[in-house]
């Protein structure tokens, strides 16, 4: 009989990470916290979002009476009277669609869903106005992307099985007679762990963090007593796997 501790199998598992912290690309609520919070009730490019909305209305109605004087001076249904029409009914166009903003946002929000979106404005300090509309607008649409399952959260752990000799032994029936067996206990050893990978991270950080994590399931190893040996011989075959 031997008695030796010996490495099963070595495993590297990939698995989905159920509780992400998904803070770093901001939050929803049902208040703007920031004035670079977004209004899911709006596209991003609706009038009705603009501070200057009601300045630019008055303007616009300004022109139009304008314009309206200028037919009343000119004889109608000549050309130049057609080109007044078509500034006139161009200037109602804007006006409406300031009052009226056409918003079609139903795929972004509905009655049963939180309202605004609070980005991570504390992240982008020293940026121009312009740069953490930019960027927060980028958060959003990437919570968006993972609310709607494009992308998700992983972690990574490596993983050795390994079997350590008991006190006791038990006899087996073979074909050439009775055979006496070292009793074994099987236990698994993992690595750490990381967790909160983005699952469409670019291939080679994947490899990397595999990499750490079995370098630590290594040291490890080494820690319970395993030979530089026993341990290569059981990393030559490491098994990947989803889950």
């Amino acid at each position: 009989m031997k008695n030796m501790k010996r490495i099963l199998n070595v495993k590297v598992i990939r698995e989905c990470d159920t509780d992400p912290d998904t803070s770093y690309l901001g939050e929803y609520g049902n208040t703007a916290k920031t004035e670079y919070a977004i209004d899911r009730a709006h596209s991003k490019d609706c009038a009705s979002l603009f501070p200057l909305s009601a300045d630019a209305v008055h303007t616009l109605n300004h022109a139009d009476e304008y314009i309206n004087s200028l037919r009343i001076d000119s004889e109608l249904d000549t050309l130049e009277d057609e080109e007044l029409q078509t500034a006139m009914a161009a200037i109602q166009d804007l006006i409406a669609e300031y009052e009226n903003p056409d918003c079609d946002c139903s795929r972004h929000f509905s009655g049963h869903e939180y309202r605004y979106f609070n980005g991570p404005v504390e992240n982008y300090e020293g940026c121009t106005s312009e740069e953490i509309c930019k960027y927060v607008r980028q958060d959003y649409e990437r919570m968006e992307a993972l609310n709607n399952q494009q992308w998700g959260y992983i972690g990574i752990r490596a993983v050795a099985e390994i079997a350590l000799p008991q006190d006791h032994s038990y006899t087996v029936q073979t074909a050439l007679g009775k055979r006496t067996e070292r009793a074994y206990t099987c236990q698994t050893i993992h690595s750490g762990g990381l967790w909160g990978i983005e699952s469409d991270s670019d291939k080679s950080y994947f490899t990397q963090v595999e990499s750490e994590e079995l370098l630590s399931l290594k040291s490890q190893l080494q820690a319970l007593g395993f030979s530089t040996r026993a341990i290569s011989a059981a990393f030559k075959n490491v098994e990947h796997v989803d889950r």
